[in-house]
């Protein structure tokens, strides 16, 4: 960090990460739940302010020194590793093909395997992967393959 726009940026950070959080909080939780991210963002603003304060001419993409600690860039860098994280995490469904390799033999395991190849399934969001509810799939596997009850 060396210059207003690197101090802005950590402010719109600090508070997109707050943002996320609030978002994922059931709404029983508490506001101290959010202390760390309240604390990072009323840091981030502190610091614009003091360029604000100490320096108000200065250009937003001039280097401003002695304005930023290390610990600055630090905790900038980790809120930006938070959000590629938050932007990496599934966000809808998604139709997933499955794809088997045949045995080119005569066995149920072959048969199944020949069933499932080509086979599409709808996987939801679940925190941060997605999941495929296996039990339609049981149920088609058992139907075709196991022996009816009499």
């Amino acid at each position: 960090m060396k210059n207003p726009t690197d101090a802005l940026e950590a402010v719109a950070d600090a508070a997109a990460v707050l943002t996320y959080a609030v978002s994922v909080l059931p709404p029983s939780a508490t506001i101290g739940m959010l202390a760390a991210q309240l604390d990072r963002l009323s840091r981030a603003v502190a610091r614009a302010q003091v360029i604000a304060t100490v320096d108000p001419e200065a250009m937003l993409d001039q280097p401003v020194p002695g304005c930023f600690a290390p610990e600055d860039a630090t905790e900038h860098a980790d809120d930006l590793a938070t959000l590629e994280a938050i932007a990496a995490m599934p966000t809808g469904p998604v139709m997933v093909a499955v794809r088997v390799r045949s045995l080119d033999d005569d066995s149920i395991e072959d048969a199944l395997r020949v069933w499932l190849n080509g086979q599409h399934f709808v996987a939801a969001p679940a925190g941060e992967r997605y999941e495929i509810d296996g039990n339609r799939l049981a149920s088609a596997i058992a139907e075709r393959f196991l022996p009816v009850e009499p």
